[in-house]
């Protein structure tokens, strides 16, 4: 949807708000001088280090390095998207993000599948509680799940005749608005029927608490016992968690996740008090699951059912999660005994011992390794040179340099290669082993670009573009066109600048740039930011002067070059 919204709208948005005001609805924030300054939500600390800067509708924390304009600060710290930011501040400055007709429409839909969703899941939930109604509360019952937990989960059971239209909706061609929910299914012989007709419905909602799809458990033995609605234009079970939303309402940053296979797993572990689980829903973890569960916590922990199926999702979960492992991250796992899950173990071994579980849970690296040696003895070196054939591609996955490195210590210390180096050199690196990060080189060009973006009212001091294009030295094309922004937007403010960059390729190198470091004080900015540019325009000039002596050497020059030397001579001693 990100294409329906044109950019100017978006300039718009951000143009009218004042990152103050919706940063203080969010935190808790102070005024110190000419900034604010409150406790980073991003990490944890007990000094204030996190700064927002009214004036150019920026924030940056100096502990985490957290930074950018308001959309960034939504998409963090509320765990939403582009398209739900841009909502978000459209509303709260009364804009209209849709131009067209067509795009107005189309969000106009999807407003209306949430809302029918929605009533339908309500009526669901007022079901489940009717005193006609004895299968579904028996079932609850019988699984010995409280009324607390019905209510928290919106948990219901399906007894809407969609004919009778039990759900007050007077919109026609309801049948068809319903088959778009993904609630009652068209055969190929046209007739349609209802999925969730006289089954436990567990509702799947979104991050706003909307819901967007079902889960179901059949009940009196029917198969299958679980099944989804199917996926629609609101819902895609690759990108969506049971039981997500209801956790992070408890704790917005939790310091683990569980992740375990099934709806009634996440509820029995929040009954007793472990508000921190959520199921995939009856799919295969992806990667749009893995990225997700990252954006609220550093650590996750997979808890899989006691079964050969829990081993193997256990093992799968391992060779998908590898690229995304960065050093920030935790991986851990819990085995449960056989044929238990979740569900079952709290309740035979309580809170406490379960808990316990989890503080033991084992390390990613403990489980890769005892998985692999597993089948593959090292009694001598073919053995060794095979076991090392095998595990070496899966290390070299982890984008977490870290990481990377214990796990390579870990295998020697297994092969009996103690010299990391050597180790490298199993994997075809010809550079020793460093932990530095790349960053940007301090020279004059990054303080230049960094002054234009860090104060854009710097671009008003500029004599003409032509002037520039004179000038030749690296990274000229982003200055003139952040210049050309900041000429042509007087008022622009840094946080804009971001937002037109994001997406593209330079958006990194321009968010690292907007909080380069320049030790100046304000009064000398103006001063700096001129004597780089003269800087490169005497050096431009030198260039010439240099090619005029060395023509000359060669052969007598021309008298307007010797008046165009003098002139050059001139205007370096002037800018000196």
């Amino acid at each position: 949807m990100k294409k329906y919204i044109p950019k100017n709208i978006i300039n718009e948005i951000i143009e009218q708000t004042n990152i103050i005001e919706i940063i203080s609805s969010h935190i808790k924030i102070i005024k110190k001088g000419k900034y604010y300054q409150a406790l980073c939500p991003f990490h944890n600390e007990k000094i204030p280090s996190f700064t927002i800067n009214e004036k150019k509708q920026f924030y940056y924390c100096f502990g985490c390095n957290a930074n950018g304009n308001i959309i960034d600060f939504l998409i963090n710290f509320e765990k939403i998207n582009f398209i739900e930011a841009i909502e978000y501040l459209a509303q709260k400055n009364n804009i209209n993000i849709f131009k067209k007709k067509k795009n107005i429409n189309i969000y106009k839909k999807r407003q209306y599948l949430f809302n029918l969703i929605n009533k339908i899941s309500n009526k669901y939930h007022l079901d489940i509680k009717n005193s006609k109604n004895k299968l579904g509360i028996k079932y609850l019952k019988k699984r010995k799940i409280k009324k607390k937990m019905i209510n928290i989960f919106n948990i219901g059971f399906s007894l809407i005749n969609f004919k009778k239209k039990h759900i007050n909706i007077k919109k026609k061609n309801i049948k068809k608005k319903i088959i778009n929910l993904g609630i009652l299914i068209k055969k190929n012989n046209g007739k349609v029927y209802d999925l969730l007709y006289k089954k436990i419905t567990f509702p799947i909602r979104n991050k706003q608490g909307q819901t967007i799809g079902f889960g179901a458990r059949a009940i009196n033995n029917t198969l299958p016992k679980y099944l989804n609605s199917a996926e629609t234009k609101i819902f895609n079970k690759k990108k969506q968690l049971y039981g997500l939303y209801e956790s992070i309402k408890i704790n917005p940053n939790p310091k683990y996740i569980i992740v375990v296979e099934g709806y009634l797993d996440v509820i029995t572990l929040f009954q007793y008090n472990i508000t921190c689980a959520v199921a995939i829903l009856g799919t295969n973890l992806s990667k749009e699951h893995i990225k997700k569960l990252f954006q609220y916590t550093n650590k996750i922990i997979y808890c899989y059912d006691g079964d050969k199926a829990g081993k193997r999702a256990s093992w799968n979960t391992v060779k998908k999660i590898l690229p995304y492992l960065y050093d920030k991250y935790t991986i851990k796992f819990i085995f449960l005994p056989k044929n238990q899950d979740p569900d079952t173990i709290i309740r035979k071994e309580g809170r406490k011992k379960f808990k316990k579980r989890i503080k033991n849970a084992i390390d990613f690296s403990s489980f890769i390794f005892k998985k692999l040696l597993k089948k593959n003895k090292l009694n001598n070196i073919e053995t060794r040179k095979k076991f090392c054939s095998i595990i070496i591609p899966y290390i070299n996955k982890i984008p977490g340099k870290i990481i990377r490195f214990y796990l390579y210590k870990k295998l020697g210390d297994k092969i009996g290669i103690l010299d990391i180096n050597k180790l490298y050199q199993l994997k075809n690196i010809k550079k020793k082993y460093s932990f530095k990060k790349k960053k940007i080189k301090k020279n004059n060009i990054n303080i230049l670009i960094s002054l234009l973006i860090q104060n854009p009212s710097l671009g008003k001091i500029i004599p003409s573009i032509i002037e520039i294009n004179f000038l030749k030295f690296k990274k000229k094309k982003i200055f003139i066109k952040i210049l050309k922004i900041c000429i042509n937007k007087p008022k622009i403010t840094t946080g804009q600048i971001l937002e037109i960059y994001r997406g593209k390729k330079k958006e990194k190198k321009i968010k690292k740039l907007a909080i380069y470091k320049n030790i100046i004080k304000k009064k000398n900015i103006k001063i700096l930011f001129l004597d780089i540019l003269i800087q490169l325009y005497n050096k431009k000039l030198e260039k010439i002067q240099n090619k005029i002596i060395e023509k000359d050497r060669k052969k007598k020059i021309k008298k307007i070059e010797k008046y165009e030397f003098w002139l050059i001579n001139k205007e370096i001693k002037k800018n000196k």
